[in-house]
């Protein structure tokens, strides 16, 4: 997946407001529905992950890899003391570090969609489109499974194939679609919150009962999605 140097930035026509609820309301479909929601998890799942590996870098620990597996978002439920079967995030701590990257797992879809919907309200959408190539991009240095590297690398080249495909309407549909990525990050802490290895961990650490984390993201979330259906309407 090659990323250009220079990287077009130039406004695309935003979608009408009822096109915007319109791509809303197919994406709200492809995650209440099982069927579809079994396949987009996949997408919420990286940027979960892909959440805890950049927060720890961040803070100067080291990602030792991040797991991605073929699992189903129903598999995940049946295995309420772990992270989850569909993903893992390795990192060695520092004294003082385990807190932060866990905390913000589950913001991940709802962050990475909050700041898509902040660009379109300005009108970058190709910037939307390179902004998820070069995070895909990063993450495939930590990736330690060939279902992981073939799922991220698949969706670099997609994206990467729309913005060389020039063409200004799927660009757009396609960065709306990225943006409500805001609805699978309820999504994913609502399928979670009868069991959560981060809530668990924190648990430990905090002595906060684990029912206050999953309250606690569940707000988050909702309050990302909220704004966010402000910035794309």
């Amino acid at each position: 997946m090659t990323v250009a140097a220079s990287v077009p930035v130039q406004a695309v026509s935003k979608l009408p407001a009822q096109a915007a609820v319109l791509v809303g309301l197919i994406s709200l479909g492809l995650v209440v529905l099982p069927p579809f929601w079994a396949l987009l998890n996949h997408f919420a799942r990286i940027a979960h992950e892909g959440a805890h590996a950049m927060v720890g870098s961040v803070l100067d620990t080291r990602v030792t890899g991040v797991y991605l597996y073929r699992k189903t978002p129903e598999e995940d439920r049946q295995t309420p003391d772990d992270d989850g079967p569909s993903g893992k995030t390795f990192i060695r701590n520092e004294p003082g570090t385990g807190f932060a990257w866990r905390v913000v797992g589950y913001f991940g879809p709802s962050g990475f969609g909050l700041a898509a919907a902040a660009l379109i309200a300005h009108g970058l959408i190709l910037l939307v489109l390179w902004m998820g190539v070069a995070l895909l991009a990063i993450l495939l240095l930590s990736l330690r499974t060939v279902f992981g590297f073939a799922l991220v690398f698949g969706i670099g080249f997609m994206l990467v194939s729309i913005i060389r495909s020039r063409n200004p309407g799927v660009e757009a549909v396609t960065a709306y679609g990225l943006s409500w990525l805001l609805l699978s990050g309820v999504r994913g802490v609502w399928d979670r919150r009868k069991g959560s290895g981060d809530a668990k961990k924190l648990r430990e650490i905090t002595d906060v009962p684990q029912r206050l984390w999953f309250l606690f993201w569940l707000v988050g979330t909702g309050v990302a999605l909220a704004y966010g259906f402000t910035l794309l309407v």
